[in-house]
Parts: structure tokens; C-alpha cells; sequence
């Protein structure tokens, strides 16, 4: 039967409290622990047309509670309107969510207030923004949507340059992790819906220091030629076994360290310098037996 949306609706749908679609892979901030890297990403635009076939191929055996455009910067893309209606239009989600570093926002179009149910503005130390917040309450108010004030002072540093090689230390860092299990940042990216969002770009990410990482086809599940879509994406959700890309991650038990924005020097140094000792970066408050932080020389 069709839902609020008029959509068709049965009573096997799949459901995610959220879903994330990244309109621009690269960001006009260099944020230095993003969980997506972008600031070391080639400018990237997300194609509409394949927009459309994956959400389409996805709303047939799943709804959501939010749809969130991100980033990047998303208000980068110049066709986001487009986006954002082909959203509407297909009603897989009760929400459209945008995620923004807000640095944009006093460019964006009259109608993008209209489009959204939702708008969460990042706050960076240092970054400033071209608009005050009471004309930010006026366009909430005139629009009846909510808006997210995010203060982030800081970042996890999450992400690995070195492969874990403890199989239970991977295994741990995922079944504690927040991004897979509780945070809803599966991601939609390129005909294929991954279980976090880091994961997606993990390749990318460890191709700019020169390692090789494909992890396409494991972590990913295709929405495409699929006759088995709502089969895996269900195993996908209740998966019990890490993703490839945990081996490169920290999940929740990152230390966070405060945000800096990357000069072109630091990018640099950045890019290049040697990985940190596992146990140097776990969050201080989470004790991690010591063998298992003790990486193991390669043979």
C-alpha cells in the first residue's frame, strides 16, 4: 500500500533510522581529522541521474526516517536543488536533512529552505560565517524546519595509515562502533550501500600514501542487477563480522584530538608523516589490553 509520500509500502521493508547521500566528495575547509578526508580529495561531484537510480533501486525494499545530504561541502554542488526534489519526488525518506559546514549558506537559493526538513550547520574553530543566527531563525521560522547549531571543537582521529593486524582488536573496534551501529552514517555512494561513511573512501584516503585498498565489493552491497538486494542489505545491517575498512579505523574508541584547518604546508606534512602507535591513539578513557595495541612487525 502506498505510505504518506505515495510511495508503495510492504510490510518486509527494510528500515534505517538514516541515510547518508554525499553530494560533493571534496570541502572548501581542510578540517585535518575528517572522517571522510575530503580535504584531500579531487573535487567530485555527485551525477543526478545516478542519484536517482540508486534511491530508486533502494526505496523498493527500504524506508528511512531521514535522508542526509552531506559532504564534502554539499553546497558546493550547483544542481543541489535538483537533488533535493528527485529526493521528494522519490519519498524513500519522512526527512531531508542537509549537513553543512555553513560557510555557503548565505550564497544558498530562496527555494532550499523550502526543500528541507532539517539543517545541521558544523561549527569549526576559526571558521567563519557570512550570516548572523537570527537570520537563520527567521528562515527556520518561515520554513517551520528545524536547525542544528553543531559546536565541533574537535575530531576523532579515527582513521589509520597501518593496517590492524589483530583480528579480535579489529573485531572489538567494530562491534563498538557507533558510526556502524548507532549513528545511521550508512552511506549510499556509486550503486552501492555501505555500513559507515569512512568506509566508503578508506581507498582513496590510503591511495594518497601510496597503499593499495579495495574494499568495493566486501563492504559494499550492490543496488543494482540485484535480485538479492533486500536479503544482503538486511545481512548487511545485522552484520557481525568487520568490514575490511575497520582495519584502517578506530572506530568510537579514537582519541579526539582539537580541530585544526590544514595549511598547504601541514597537508603536506600531513600526507607524509610517519603512522602513530596504535595505543597513542585510543581514547584514554578505554582500556585496551596492551598485546593488542602492540602491532607486529611484517614479515
Amino acid at each position: 500500500m502506498p505510505d504518506e509520500t505515495g510511495a508503495h509500502v510492504t510490510q518486509d521493508m527494510l528500515w534505517r533510522p538514516a541515510i547518508e547521500y554525499n553530494l560533493a566528495e571534496h570541502c572548501n575547509l581542510r578540517c585535518e581529522h575528517c572522517d571522510q578526508a575530503s580535504w584531500m580529495l579531487p573535487v567530485k561531484f555527485a551525477d543526478l541521474e545516478s542519484f536517482r537510480r540508486d534511491m530508486t533501486a533502494l526505496a523498493a525494499v527500504m524506508r528511512v526516517r531521514e535522508l542526509k545530504f552531506g559532504g564534502g561541502e554539499p553546497l558546493q554542488h550547483p544542481g543541489i536543488l535538483e537533488f533535493l526534489r528527485v529526493a521528494r519526488e522519490i519519498g524513500i525518506a519522512e526527512r531531508i536533512v542537509l549537513l553543512t559546514n555553513g560557510t555557503l549558506l548565505h550564497k544558498a537559493p530562496e527555494e532550499l529552505w523550502g526543500l528541507l526538513d532539517g539543517l545541521w550547520i558544523t561549527i569549526y574553530p576559526g571558521v567563519r560565517h557570512r550570516f548572523d543566527w537570527d537570520w537563520v531563525q527567521q528562515k527556520a521560522d518561515e520554513h517551520r524546519i528545524w536547525v542544528w547549531r553543531k559546536e565541533t571543537p574537535e575530531f576523532a582521529q579515527r582513521l589509520l595509515v597501518e593496517e590492524i593486524r589483530d583480528d579480535e582488536f579489529v573485531k572489538m573496534v567494530f562491534q563498538n562502533c557507533d558510526l556502524a551501529h548507532l549513528e545511521s552514517c550508512h552511506t549510499i555512494h556509486e550503486g552501492r550501500y555501505y555500513m559507515c561513511s569512512p568506509a566508503v573512501w578508506t581507498p582513496q584516503r590510503l591511495a594518497a600514501r601510496g597503499i593499495t585498498f579495495d574494499n568495493r565489493e566486501t563492504d559494499g552491497v550492490a543496488l543494482h542487477d540485484n535480485p538479492h538486494l533486500h536479503r544482503d542489505l538486511d545481512a548487511l545491517i545485522r552484520r557481525s563480522e568487520p568490514l575490511d575498512a575497520c582495519r584502517y579505523c578506530l572506530g568510537s574508541w579514537a582519541r579526539s584530538t582539537p580541530n585544526r584547518q590544514l595549511s598547504g604546508k601541514a597537508q603536506i606534512e600531513f600526507l607524509t608523516r610517519p603512522p602513530t602507535d596504535l595505543a597513542d591513539l585510543i581514547d584514554p578513557e578505554i582500556i585496551v589490553p596492551r598485546p593488542y595495541t602492540r602491532q607486529q612487525p611484517t614479515t
